[in-house]
């Protein structure tokens, strides 16, 4: 049973130490590929990805992730930065150290996985207006820093 957003915000902010994320971000055709809860299509956009687990690597992560999540499997994964993510939900503080790979996937016809998700192709043109989130990723992606930025740090608002 998935967890509603609000619910895994919660559990995350009561363990009190910083959360380790790895994500894909997938460009094709001008857009990029993320994902919203499918219960509440008015919550922000994220990128594919997930907790890193113990046995993992960041890569077998990150394979993991976009197979459970979508019906796409990892072709090429090439590291980009770490994002030092802070940010606030519901009066909680929430600490990730988010690791972003660059992925190519063998196909675009995106379908979801897990009925608690769906899956969006944005216009990278649109990303300056769109709620995607960290915005410290949007906001490099938006100007093609993406490729080079190493490290990227997001503040609460």
């Amino acid at each position: 049973m998935a967890l509603t957003q609000d619910q895994f915000f919660q559990a995350v902010a009561s363990r009190q130490i910083p959360r380790v994320r790895i994500a894909g971000i997938v460009v094709n055709d001008g857009k990029v590929l993320v994902q919203n809860p499918a219960d509440d299509p008015s919550s922000c956009y994220a990128f594919i990805g997930g907790e890193y687990e113990v046995g993992d690597t960041f890569e077998t992560r990150l394979r993991k992730e976009f197979e459970e999540e979508t019906n796409a499997r990892v072709v090429a994964a090439r590291y980009l930065f770490c994002v030092e993510n802070h940010f606030r939900y519901n009066g909680h503080h929430i600490q990730q150290a988010e690791h972003f790979f660059l992925v190519s996937l063998d196909r675009h016809d995106i379908i979801s996985h897990e009925d608690h998700l769906t899956q969006h192709w944005l216009p990278l043109a649109d990303l300056p207006n769109v709620d995607l989130r960290p915005f410290v990723v949007r906001d490099a992606m938006a100007s093609g820093s993406y490729l080079t930025d190493r490290h990227l740090i997001q503040m609460p608002e």
